[in-house]
């Protein structure tokens, strides 16, 4: 009883870590699954779309993928690829990540959109870590097919999609070759207090708080990949005060860490906030990979 009643106050803390991004947009009277991201590039609408990839049979209905490839490629080319991890569920017919599709192939990347199964609280934590890691699995095996290299793939989260960002850190996972976060869940010590245990407390963290898969890997002797992280500015104290947490383990640990501060910046920045600093961050991220996997 009393490991029920922790579990549905971490759920209740999850739930509002998951439902930032949306409150977000509410607060601008925006729905995001209707709104394009501010940066464009030209012919960006033109992008090669294989939609419904599906990687996951085992679940009902099937997990897939829409994957954005960039025009021109030749047959047998290989590309960097960056899987673009939500703060929800199924978001592949949302403006927001179609968009970002669009454009990450118009600057020379592949882009995958998956779905994942990921409801409010502990359980959806450890579906949407499972399903991430299948996806990156199963990118690594067949993504040849869709023109990936899968020793060059970015996981690029947002939101509550940060708290998945442990995947590409956590030693003995599919490898990624760079990460990239935009206001995301990175410190899960708030959500897991409600967890009165402390070893099981402990257990939690070591299993999906992105600060922990850090340490642990850094602690570990582990190479991590560069990592870049873009803070709002006006973005929730709670969330970022973890951001800040990572940041400080970071740079103890002399990780790979690049931070970009928006501090005029708002939860969801990239959609929301139609600004030259917008724009410059979200180009200066997608640099990031081509830089951090060796470029086209």
């Amino acid at each position: 009883m009393m490991l029920h009643k922790h579990l549905r106050a971490l759920s209740a803390a999850a739930a509002l870590g998951l439902l930032l991004h949306t409150a977000a947009a509410a607060q601008n009277r925006v729905n995001p699954a209707e709104v394009s991201i501010v940066s464009r590039a030209p012919g960006m609408e033109r992008a090669v779309v294989r939609r419904d990839v599906v990687f996951d049979n085992s679940t009902s209905p099937p997990l897939a993928f829409d994957a954005y490839l960039p025009r021109g490629m030749r047959a047998g080319e290989r590309r960097p690829a960056i899987v673009f991890v939500s703060g929800a569920e199924r978001v592949r017919q949302w403006r927001w990540f179609v968009t970002w599709g669009q454009l990450a192939a118009a600057r020379g990347v592949v882009a995958v959109v998956p779905d994942k199964r990921y409801p409010r609280g502990l359980d959806g934590l450890r579906s949407g870590s499972v399903d991430t890691e299948k996806l990156l699995a199963h990118l690594r095996s067949d993504g040849g097919r869709l023109g990936i290299d899968p020793e060059r793939i970015c996981l690029w989260t947002f939101s509550a999609g940060g708290r998945l960002t442990a995947v590409g850190l956590k030693g003995g996972a599919p490898s990624v070759r760079c990460i990239v976060v935009f206001y995301g869940v990175l410190d899960l010590a708030q959500e897991f207090s409600a967890v009165t245990d402390e070893a099981r407390r402990a257990e939690l963290l070591r299993q999906y708080s992105p600060l922990h898969a850090l340490e642990t890997a850094a602690g570990a002797g582990a190479k991590l990949p560069p990592i870049l992280v873009a803070r709002a500015g006006k973005d929730s104290p709670s969330l970022n005060s973890g951001i800040d947490s990572f940041a400080a383990a970071a740079l103890r640990l002399n990780a790979p860490l690049t931070l970009v501060n928006y501090p005029e910046g708002d939860h969801g920045f990239d959609g929301l906030n139609d600004t030259p600093q917008s724009r410059a961050i979200i180009e200066a991220a997608l640099r990031f990979v081509l830089d951090s996997t060796g470029g086209r």
